[in-house]
């Protein structure tokens, strides 16, 4: 089964992204959240994807971290929720503080997110509360992205949290910043890798 799509953003729409891989153009579903996370159109992005098949459809839906996918999974695990309702429910909360809601039973906030109504909101409670899969809930959706490289700095000796501070650092500068895919990730190397040994 499919884990992700890296390729070439070819549109973005208020609930979609075209990613071109290989001559193969992927419409892909997601949330307003990721929307903003990937990059603009011609610029190269990496979405983690889930494939939705029913009798009469097949739907692709992707996220810009496996945060929000993982949670998207675990919210369709909850009866009563399909995945359009899952992505209306995301498009209007970060992971983090819908965590936070879950974790503190704050069914008012949760009720008030799109499509969710208070009974469904005590339902995600019930069934989610202490039980989500979250493998890399604290990072960021840069760092997410860019996890491959802190991994290979961090395989080099240095340590992860100093990388990650390099990592977030270097992306600040608009040069690196509007670089595309490879070129981009050799650059974010080559500048930790000098940060990282002074």
């Amino acid at each position: 089964m499919y884990n992700s799509i890296k390729g070439i953003v070819t549109a973005k729409g208020l609930d979609y992204i075209h990613l071109d891989n290989h001559g193969i153009e992927w419409e892909i579903k997601t949330t307003t959240v990721s929307l903003s996370s990937f990059p603009g159109k011609n610029q190269e992005a990496k979405a983690f994807v889930y494939l939705h098949h029913k009798e009469d459809q097949m739907l692709l839906f992707g996220f810009a971290t496996e945060d929000e996918r993982t949670l998207f999974l675990d919210l369709i695990s909850v009866s009563g929720v399909g995945p359009k309702g899952a992505l209306k429910i995301l498009s209007g909360v970060t992971v983090s503080r819908f965590i936070e809601f879950l974790e503190t039973e704050d069914v008012k906030s949760l009720s008030s997110l799109p499509g969710l109504g208070m009974k469904t909101a005590q339902k995600i409670i019930l069934q989610l509360k202490g039980k989500l899969k979250l493998e890399t809930d604290g990072e960021s959706a840069e760092e997410q992205s860019h996890k491959e490289i802190i991994e290979s700095l961090v395989s080099m000796g240095f340590e992860k949290k100093h990388v990650k501070n390099a990592v977030a650092e270097i992306l600040k500068d608009d040069h690196v910043s509007l670089l595309n895919g490879e070129k981009q990730d050799q650059e974010i190397i080559r500048q930790a890798i000098i940060l990282l040994s002074t």
